[in-house]
């Protein structure tokens, strides 16, 4: 078959990469990549793989109205790209993808196409929500990626027929073998004692969340990874186990993103935590740093399934919050530690109970692992969605020929009435009025608050 993937991002996707490369490795596929970019660390990856990639506009302007008016040509345009390429299979990743490429498929009459839906959050958002419920029907089927997003499809009153087996964005499990991968020495590198306790959280710092209807309620300006709640946890923790080191490794992602890093910066100062809290770059070896730490923790928000797969496949002792996919990989008293999120309190009771208990810890490490290698490696997510792609180009051949030139026209003519109607609502009620909300307040918090801290407060991060 001829695949293409679909990511508005050149940075991270390493899940995409991997797809694509499996794809083609495992089953001989032809596979093609479509990305928001020409440099990343992803097209770094794709050009080290000889994986062909093509750059396309996804509409992200800077205020609602270029945005709606830039989105009709980048779906036209992609769709264009989806014609002359002639793809057996289209399958877009991320809501910001789909907005552009699934109406772009339905446009171009590609035989199967795909929505490999990342995590249930635009699924909870008011706007993405309407917008996914009006437009999944253009798609073959719909990919869940957990089954709390499963089951939010079918709160959407989307069809069975819609949906496909639940697949997960698992991890090349070759690259996270305890056995093979020696621990990094983080102690030796800070002078720390050998049995220094190390709590591990593995995550990009993202920007502060907005108040818009874009965003889950629960998490409106908020950070989303729970980097706040694992601060505070920390200052719990410290009272009983007064040696133990919190790494939190990963960089900010962009520029607002580096912001709300120095944000939680400002906040392990306030509480004095400095000689406990280290804040450790984006590094290529975060397996050898899970290899080596007692407890991992992913104290997220809103989340699929996180950084959960890879300490899990490292046999490391982990701690999630009970939220959306993570109930998935890591089952309470199995596999690892539930606990509630936007509580550091229970996020510091879950921590102790391994830190107190190592020999159970390291029991729930080795049976997370087992766990992953039984249902949750790559090689399970690319035999998955091959058998998807073999199914719904099966069907498809019932049906009539794909690219037809007909099918698109009157596509075009059902078409343009229902992106007209999406784009007027977007912008004079989603766009418009929260854009000018949002330029009203910022322009009040200028004026009156000293800094974003001030702003936000210590119990509201």
């Amino acid at each position: 078959m001829k695949i293409c993937h679909v990511a508005a991002t050149s940075d991270g996707a390493t899940w995409m990469f991997e797809q694509l490369r499996e794809l083609r490795n495992r089953y001989g596929h032809e596979v093609v990549a479509v990305v928001s970019g020409d440099h990343g660390r992803l097209i770094d990856k794709l050009k080290a793989e000889n994986i062909r990639y093509h750059v396309a506009d996804f509409a992200a302007g800077p205020a609602p109205l270029s945005e709606a008016l830039a989105t009709p040509l980048a779906v036209f345009r992609l769709a264009r790209f989806f014609r002359r390429e002639r793809f057996d299979v289209v399958q877009h990743h991320i809501f910001i993808s789909m907005r552009i490429a699934r109406p772009a498929a339905w446009l171009a009459d590609v035989p199967v196409r795909l929505s490999m839906i990342a995590g249930p959050f635009h699924l909870q958002a008011a706007t993405s929500r309407w917008n996914e419920k009006l437009t999944y029907w253009m798609d073959t089927k719909l990919i869940p990626s957990c089954q709390a997003t499963l089951e939010l499809c079918r709160g959407l009153g989307i069809s069975e027929r819609y949906l496909a087996p639940v697949v997960y964005y698992s991890p090349d499990e070759r690259n996270f073998d305890p056995a093979k991968i020696l621990p990094a020495d983080i102690r030796g590198e800070f002078g720390w004692p050998a049995d220094t306790p190390l709590v591990c959280m593995v995550a990009f710092f993202y920007q502060r969340l907005s108040t818009g209807p874009w965003v889950p309620d629960e998490v409106k300006g908020r950070g989303i990874k729970g980097h706040g709640d694992l601060v505070k946890a920390a200052s719990i923790i410290l009272q009983e186990f007064p040696k133990t080191k919190f790494l939190l490794v990963g960089s900010g992602w962009g520029e607002d993103g580096e912001r709300y890093r120095n944000e939680v910066r400002d906040l392990v100062k306030r509480m004095n935590l400095e000689s406990s809290v280290v804040f450790i770059e984006f590094r290529e070896d975060a397996n050898r740093i899970l290899r080596t730490s007692d407890v991992a923790v992913q104290p997220s928000l809103n989340e699929n399934l996180g950084g959960s797969l890879e300490a899990l496949l490292m046999e490391c002792p982990t701690v999630v919050t009970r939220v959306g996919g993570l109930v998935d990989s890591v089952r309470d008293g199995e596999t690892g530690v539930l606990v509630n999120a936007s509580d550091p309190k229970d996020l510091a009771r879950g921590i102790m109970e391994l830190l107190r208990d190592r020999e159970r810890a390291r029991a729930l490490g080795k049976a997370g692992r087992r766990l992953m290698l039984d249902q949750f490696t790559l090689q399970h997510t690319v035999r998955d969605l091959n058998l998807i792609y073999q199914n719904a180009l099966a069907d498809r051949t019932q049906r009539l020929g794909s690219y037809n030139l007909f099918v698109t026209l009157w596509r075009y003519a059902v078409g343009v009435p229902l992106f007209a109607f999406m784009a007027v609502r977007l912008f004079f009620w989603d766009g418009y009025i929260f854009y000018k909300i949002r330029l009203r307040l910022q322009r009040r918090e200028r004026k009156t608050a000293k800094g974003p801290l001030s702003a936000v407060g210590p119990s509201n991060e």
